[in-house]
């Protein structure tokens, strides 16, 4: 009897400490707003999962968890569901799902000089890893979610471990040219993705129970729709806790946001303080964004991020899913060289020196964008200038090349190094992949995006 009495003080001792604290306004919105930052990429990531795993009906649906689908060309303008896509290498997805088992990824063997690369992103979005073809045969990697603890079957060469049980396998396959296509569409066949228990020929496991599905939120044009923290709460039904991130969620969980639940504020005033809590987010984020310098600084894993958590919304709201700068760099451009946003209304010119190319043992692009960081529509077909179009570019007498960036043609003469813009805001990034070292400490620079509006 004196053992359930004191039981039952400790319970109410602690439902008292609990409970007691009842949280003020500022207090919500404060937690709020470091919710809508940690959250931010975590959501974005479900609104693309939602899309081309989940939902059937979209119409950037891929394929099912645990499968994999290709997309058999560079993406387009009509490719919507991720923001600045590159048109550099057609994509292959595998969305997996690692609750009951692990995932096993083949790739094949890839001719030399040809980029091929598997990005392994969490349900956070940091990098996991890179999976990279053998040149001699194919491969085998084990993907595991956090809590597997079972026997690694024989011909796998590396277990690559994940914090969360939904994973991206982001495939890309270097194109070199429009008629090599064909090549990469037979790379893309070898490519496999196998659970398991299908990889050691045994009988399929039950699938895993997802929760009920929940809508996307388009938080770029709905940035403070509360059903924001909804995503997020489904999302956060394959992420176990992390020792590092314990108080944290703990801290969230005081204001509705935990794994699985439906996001319901108990007041009109609760509402209003959380919303003030994300606008106050975003305005950190924009502020933020406007100092990033290059890529480098957004992607990578968990270790190169740290608990910055802010730097990694911002690469979500920039470009979800890009590379870290051992794979990737982008080396601009955030203005012209004036410091002023980029307009069609302007021409633009980009003067590249005789032996200035970018220093890579990859490839390069520059690739135009509407301002709402998907593909600009254009006469041309054309989304991009990039060493692969290297021959067909015209130099000029000292061996330059000359790239105009302009709405209007720049003329017959002109028009194999004229890149299409929009005829009002739009975006340019440069890219180098497997950047060398003058790219990546600096030395090399981009060349300067240069008003010229003299041309016609």
């Amino acid at each position: 009897m004196k053992l359930t009495r004191l039981l039952a003080c400790l319970i109410a001792a602690l439902l008292t400490n609990t409970y007691a604290h009842a949280l003020s306004t500022s207090e919500v919105t404060a937690i709020a707003k470091k919710a809508f930052i940690w959250g931010y990429p975590i959501v974005d990531n479900y609104s693309v999962l939602y899309e081309q795993a989940l939902d059937p009906n979209s119409p950037a649906y891929r394929a099912p968890l645990n499968q994999i689908s290709h997309a058999n060309n560079t993406a387009t303008p009509q490719d919507k569901s991720i923001v600045a896509p590159n048109v550099d290498t057609p994509y292959s997805y595998a969305w997996l799902d690692l609750k009951n088992e692990p995932v096993i990824l083949t790739i094949p063997r890839v001719e030399k000089g040809r980029y091929v690369a598997i990005q392994l992103i969490d349900a956070y979005t940091y990098i996991i890893d890179y999976i990279k073809p053998n040149p001699n045969n194919k491969a085998s990697y084990l993907i595991a979610g956090p809590n597997w603890t079972g026997k690694i079957p024989r011909g796998i060469r590396k277990v690559i471990r994940a914090d969360s049980n939904i994973v991206l396998a982001l495939y890309r396959t270097e194109l070199f040219y429009s008629k090599d296509i064909d090549t990469v569409r037979e790379l893309q066949k070898q490519y496999l993705v196998q659970t398991l228990a299908s990889y050691q020929s045994q009988p399929a496991l039950a699938k895993p129970i997802l929760p009920p599905l929940v809508r996307p939120v388009d938080i770029r044009k709905d940035p403070t729709n509360l059903e924001f923290f909804t995503a997020l709460n489904w999302m956060l039904s394959s992420m176990p806790v992390l020792p590092q991130e314990r108080n944290l969620r703990n801290e969230f969980a005081q204001i509705g946001i935990k794994p699985g639940a439906v996001f319901n504020p108990k007041s009109q005033e609760e509402k209003a303080a959380i919303t003030a809590g994300m606008q106050a987010g975003l305005q950190e984020m924009v502020a933020r964004s406007s100092k990033v310098k290059s890529s480098v600084e957004l992607f990578g894993s968990r270790a190169f991020l740290g608990n910055d958590y802010l730097t990694r919304a911002v690469a979500a709201m920039i470009g979800i899913y890009g590379n870290a700068a051992q794979e990737f760099m982008g080396v601009g451009y955030p203005s012209d060289s004036n410091g002023q946003p980029f307009n069609g209304q302007n021409n633009y010119q980009i003067h590249i020196k005789k032996g200035q190319l970018p220093p890579v043992d990859g490839f390069w692009s520059i690739t135009a964008y509407g301002s709402d960081r998907f593909l600009y529509e254009n006469q041309l077909d054309r989304y991009k200038l990039s060493s692969h179009m290297l021959p067909q570019f015209i130099r000029n007498s000292d061996g330059s090349i000359t790239f105009y960036i302009q709405h209007a043609s720049p003329g017959k003469e002109n028009e194999a190094n004229w890149l299409p813009i929009p005829d009002g805001p739009f975006l340019l990034t440069f890219r180098t992949y497997l950047p060398k070292e003058p790219i990546r400490n600096g030395q090399w620079r981009a060349p300067p995006v240069i008003l010229n509006n003299s041309q016609n």
